[in-house]
């Protein structure tokens, strides 16, 4: 019965959760019972939301990283070329994967470093349970970079 419970309250934090996030595409009404924050955001595409709350999203064609503080407005966290697809660590460093293979780390003060080239546009991004990004590419791959593979450089 203990297990019950803990599936319970995961899947309700979901449920709050998506009721936080939830929102009507532009008009910035709620539906009965949620609240829409970040309402009037660009044709954003992907979401993740870091250990503290913060959602990031990705506007793919103006190439920028948005964050949506837990009550605040949402800003320009990043710019990035052509992002496809977002992943955040617990160290809360944002991944940023792209059309042209490249994953990108942004760090919690801002700064963009190019860490891993996939050679393959970028079309999913996850973290394991030890940190080890994995990412799933273009050409039906699904690599996994570890800390070690990083190359930072701009």
């Amino acid at each position: 019965m203990q297990g019950y419970s803990r599936i319970r309250t995961y899947f309700l934090g979901v449920i709050i959760t998506a009721a936080l996030l939830a929102g009507t595409g532009g008009t910035g009404r709620a539906e009965e019972g949620s609240r829409v924050v970040g309402a009037g955001l660009p044709k954003t595409a992907g979401l993740v939301l870091d250990c503290r709350g913060y959602a990031y999203t990705m506007d793919r064609a103006a190439g920028t990283i948005l964050c949506v503080p837990p009550d605040g407005d949402p800003m320009v966290y990043a710019r990035v070329d052509a992002p496809t697809a977002l992943a955040v660590d617990r160290l809360r460093t944002l991944f940023v994967g792209t059309a042209s293979g490249d994953i990108f780390a942004v760090e919690p003060d801002g700064s963009v470093s190019r860490v891993f080239r996939c050679g393959s546009p970028v079309s999913g991004l996850s973290l394991d349970r030890d940190g080890n990004l994995l990412a799933a590419t273009g050409n039906g791959a699904i690599l996994r970079v570890t800390r070690e593979d990083f190359r930072f450089s701009d």
